[in-house]
């Protein structure tokens, strides 16, 4: 055998001794283990029984009052909820009130643009055709007293003509002359103010 042969058969060796004597302790101890409780049964037994009532009785208790825990909370969140589905059923109330205000003033603005957007529109359409005519009356008023100076200019031009002929074809007094220009300058000047 090889060194290392042997000492893996020494440690498989050690090995098993320690089982067996895990094993035996282990039996030792559950004799031990069985008599003492044989024992204690003996010297505590009512005391044992007296204090498994008590623990009995004691889980009861407490199984009764966990119980009555439990249904007390069970309670208190059946009210939260009942609590909390009113104040949810109460928004959800205002809500569609504040959903219905908000439609009608919605569609009250709508048409209240639109009723202003088409008095907007006849207002432009009216006034377009107010200054289209007020415009067509500028023009003819002033064609017409364009006409009218025209025709008062051409007036004068012919009654100064008509006086240097008259002038040129007879020899005048000054004074006569004199009358004839102011009476010229009296027609041009009211014609100039009206």
């Amino acid at each position: 055998m090889t060194k290392p042969e042997d000492v893996e058969t020494v440690e498989n060796a050690e090995s098993e001794s320690i089982e067996e004597v895990s094993n035996s302790n282990e039996d030792t101890s559950q004799s031990a283990s069985s008599e003492l409780d044989q024992l204690r049964s003996i010297v505590f037994g009512a005391a044992k029984a007296d204090l498994d009532e008590r623990i009995r009785s004691l889980q009861d208790e407490v199984r009764a009052g966990f119980e009555q825990a439990t249904l007390a909370l069970h309670q208190q969140i059946s009210d939260v909820q009942a609590a909390l589905q009113d104040s949810v059923n109460s928004l959800e109330d205002r809500i569609s009130q504040v959903d219905t205000h908000y439609d009608y003033k919605t569609s009250e603005l709508t048409k209240n643009i639109e009723t202003l957007a088409a008095e907007v529109e006849s207002n432009d359409e009216n006034n377009r055709q107010l200054d289209e005519a007020l415009h067509k009356r500028i023009d003819e008023e002033i064609q017409q007293l364009t006409d009218q100076f025209t025709q008062k200019h051409n007036q004068t031009i012919d009654l100064l003509n008509q006086v240097k002929k008259e002038l040129n074809s007879s020899k005048t007094d000054r004074k006569t002359l004199a009358k004839l220009l102011a009476t010229v300058a009296t027609n041009l000047e009211t014609e100039e103010d009206s």
